[in-house]
């Protein structure tokens, strides 16, 4: 459901960035199985650290609907996560974990990584496997 009229517009955008990293390239999409109430736990490989040290760095998980789970701010030394969402950050990547699968996580999360002019989405779809959950 639409809560707003701005949400619809930056839930429209976000899709659209989406749709138009892939095609130029700027982009991964990766797909995650797994089962509700499981642990699981997401790459963002990004290429900003590959060739020298970046202090500039922002780095933020979105879910599905849009909504921030994790921000990491590298020059800051600031990171903040959603309850039940932990973020585990080393020179070219930052993995999300979700402690405890719930039917909304399930979809496309993003991650956007900045630093300073440079700006990349990389996503990741969380897909429901048949079953139920081991735990």
């Amino acid at each position: 459901m639409w809560r707003t009229p701005l949400q619809q517009a930056a839930t429209a955008a976000l899709y659209f960035g989406l749709v138009l990293s892939q095609l130029v390239g700027g982009g991964s999409v990766g797909r995650v199985p797994c089962r509700p109430g499981e642990r699981v736990t997401f790459q963002c490989s990004y290429h900003y650290e590959d060739h020298e040290h970046v202090s500039q760095l922002s780095v933020q998980w979105r879910n599905p609907n849009n909504e921030l789970l994790c921000h990491y701010i590298k020059h800051k030394a600031f990171q903040n996560c959603t309850m039940g969402y932990a973020i585990a950050y080393s020179p070219g990547s930052i993995a999300l974990t979700i402690q405890h699968v719930k039917m909304d996580d399930f979809g496309v999360h993003v991650c956007s990584v900045s630093k300073r002019h440079e700006f990349s989405d990389y996503s990741v779809e969380l897909a429901r496997t048949s079953g139920e959950s081991i735990r």
